[in-house]
């Protein structure tokens, strides 16, 4: 009455070697598996064979798996890499209809040519590398020839780097650490030992450490501290100064103004007095005639820092061209008193009884805004 579904059997035949095994599964895939667990248990006895296949042999075969991997095309420009012969492909024909297009490409490898037909230029390519292979493949093998071993000169060691006149002229931070790695031995450590001064002349101090020698540095800045440390380090070392001392202030000088961009102040060097900053004769000739008059009875008079502040303002307000600023400045050094910049003042606010003896500081600052120096 009920007829009970006979269920499939699938049988599966599986070769290796010389030795055939049959597997048989509900499925396809459980009869491939039953196969192939009879085929482990099989082998797996067999002792494995100690003679290994020729060389030869072996290097043609995988040449041959290699090529497998690549293209006709590629195969082709190789084989005439090695053996000198220039290859050429070019489309000879192009024929049919725009949708149905057919292409013949001839190939030129040395002496041998062959065409390849196909549906694209790419397709008839291919066909004409696979046909010159063919031809290709029947050449005799190239000779080996064996490659002449090169001989590399070995480095001489750096004991340069031990001299005591090594890397003047280079930063000291990494001169010492070169030194200490051409030596092989451990890095210089650093450490920020203080901090002190007010918050826009801050100083630091920074120690450095290379095996048993600790020496410290001080600078504006935790970088000219660790280099000055370095420095200190060297010369302790018995190393030679990286840098000359007229350079080194040089470089100190270059104070960074606010916006960043250098501006080069050389701090003054060991012929002029501190405090006094190089001026151009000029300049300096009148500041000289402006002293010799201040002397001779006319007391210099300068604004007050409040009126400073407000004549300021308004010759921000009224934005003076360079030429105006430039004779209030001199007008200021020459006789101690602007008209021009009383001019200006007076269109904004009238400004009071001038004060008579004024800090120089403020006197410089007043310039300054006046100039729009930093």
């Amino acid at each position: 009455r009920y007829h009970c579904p006979v269920p499939k059997i699938f049988y599966v035949q599986l070769t290796v070697g010389n030795s055939e095994f049959f597997g048989e599964g509900k499925t396809r895939q459980a009869a491939r598996h039953n196969a192939a667990m009879k085929a482990l248990q099989a082998l797996q006895n067999e002792p494995i064979p100690e003679k290994l296949p020729q060389n030869g042999e072996t290097g043609k075969e995988s040449e041959e798996d290699k090529d497998a991997n690549k293209s006709e095309i590629s195969v082709v420009f190789e084989i005439a890499l090695k053996r000198n012969i220039p290859v050429t492909f070019e489309v000879i024909k192009e024929s049919g209809p725009p949708h149905m297009k057919s292409f013949v490409t001839r190939v030129t490898v040395g002496e041998f040519t062959a065409e390849g037909e196909g549906n694209s230029k790419k397709l008839s390519k291919k066909r004409a590398a696979m046909a010159v292979l063919q031809e290709l493949k029947k050449l005799p093998p190239l000779p080996v020839i064996e490659k002449p071993k090169l001989y590399f000169k070995k480095r001489p060691k750096t004991i340069l780097k031990t001299g005591p006149e090594y890397g003047q002229g280079m930063n000291p931070i990494s001169r010492l650490a070169q030194i200490q790695q051409a030596k092989k031995e451990k890095e210089p450590e650093y450490v920020l030992l203080s901090e002190r001064g007010m918050p826009r002349r801050r100083e630091f101090v920074m120690q450095v450490k290379v095996g048993n020698d600790i020496t410290t540095g001080t600078g504006p800045n935790k970088k000219i501290a660790k280099r000055n440390a370095a420095e200190a380090m060297l010369l302790q070392l018995g190393y030679k100064a990286s840098t000359p001392l007229q350079d080194q202030t040089e470089k100190l000088g270059e104070n960074k103004s606010w916006n960043g961009q250098n501006v080069g102040f050389p701090e003054p060097t060991s012929n002029t007095p501190k405090g006094i900053l190089h001026l151009s004769p000029d300049v300096y000739q009148e500041m000289e005639a402006s002293r010799n008059k201040s002397a001779s009875g006319t007391t210099v008079s300068y604004l007050s820092s409040k009126e400073m502040s407000q004549t300021s303002s308004s010759f921000f307000s009224i934005s003076p061209t360079t030429n105006s600023t430039a004779t209030i400045a001199r007008e200021l050094l020459m006789n101690g008193t602007s008209p021009t910049a009383e001019a200006i003042g007076l269109k904004g606010i009238s400004p009071a009884s001038p004060c008579s003896t004024v800090q120089p500081s403020k006197q410089l600052e007043y310039l300054a805004r006046i100039q729009g120096f930093q």
